[in-house]
């Protein structure tokens, strides 16, 4: 390669950004440019208000849900996501308090609002591997 050529190619690189070359090398989420799409509601429906059963509940590790002691989902420590991460979600997250109403939805120890068991965040535990994991079908 000549040195024109490659002069030429790092002016490009610093002219487009490197994101943009990922996204053109196909190296992008979904391939259409974008993160997979979840496949439930989002924002999710009521999200401030959990059923008390849900709100008090117990988690997968055992321990009972505390409302006062919850982040927000926004909290940058959270950094809270509709989709799972691989194998990790809300779901098989030792976290998680599992769904109470029948609304498909639950909660969880650490994070404030309803809960997807295809949810994921930073704070996850596990994988929990009881006989009451969520599976997530996505």
């Amino acid at each position: 390669m000549d040195l024109d050529t490659l002069a030429n190619r790092r002016a490009y690189l610093r002219y487009t950004g490197v994101a943009a070359v990922t996204a053109l090398a196909g190296c992008g989420g979904d391939g259409n440019g974008g993160e997979p799409e979840p496949n439930h509601e989002v924002p999710h429906p009521d999200d401030g208000s959990l059923a008390d059963a849900e709100a008090t509940g117990t988690a997968f590790e055992g321990e009972d849900r505390d409302p006062d002691l919850v982040q927000a989902k926004d909290a940058e420590t959270v950094n809270y996501q509709h989709i799972p991460e691989g194998d990790e979600h809300c779901g098989n997250c030792e976290e998680f308090v599992p769904d109470q109403n029948d609304d498909d939805y639950g909660a969880c120890l650490l994070v404030d609002g309803k809960i997807h068991p295809c949810d994921w965040c930073a704070l996850y535990e596990g994988p929990y591997e009881g006989d009451d994991a969520v599976p997530c079908s996505m």
